[in-house]
């Protein structure tokens, strides 16, 4: 039998993404994601997509979601609670943000609906990730 649409879901999406999961001492252990909030519905990421197209109420909570998790990975990246690695792939894979050097090589701009602070923070998250390097 297949989950029911409830527009109750959108809070629900809503508040997953806005919680990272940590261990004992603060550390992240994982991140919100799609396929990860389907699970804990039971139902397959497609039942997701399906909602995203067929309700705009959720469609618009989705959104609000990936800016949530945007904004955690780059928070969790400046303050060295995540890899700065890690979020960067993250970043620049889900959403686009690629690193300056990146971008002169891509034949695709990877700046489309970027704001000034995505930028600003990318570029912090470019000179920390070299500083990191360099320490090892």
């Amino acid at each position: 039998m297949a989950l029911v649409y409830r527009k109750a879901y959108c809070d629900r999406l809503i508040s997953y993404f806005s919680d990272m999961r940590r261990g004992e001492k603060g550390e992240i252990l994982g991140v919100p994601s799609f396929i990860s909030f389907a699970k804990e519905l039971g139902v397959p990421i497609t039942v997701l997509e399906k909602w995203r197209r067929e309700h705009p109420d959720f469609d618009r909570a989705a959104v609000h979601a990936v800016e949530i998790l945007r904004q955690l990975l780059m928070d969790a990246s400046l303050n060295g609670t995540v890899n700065v690695s890690a979020a960067k792939f993250i970043l620049s894979s889900e959403f686009g943000m690629l690193p300056s050097s990146e971008k002169a090589k891509s034949k695709k701009d990877g700046e489309e609906g970027l704001t000034e602070e995505d930028r600003r923070l990318l570029q912090n998250l470019e000179e920390r990730l070299s500083r990191d390097e360099i320490k090892a």
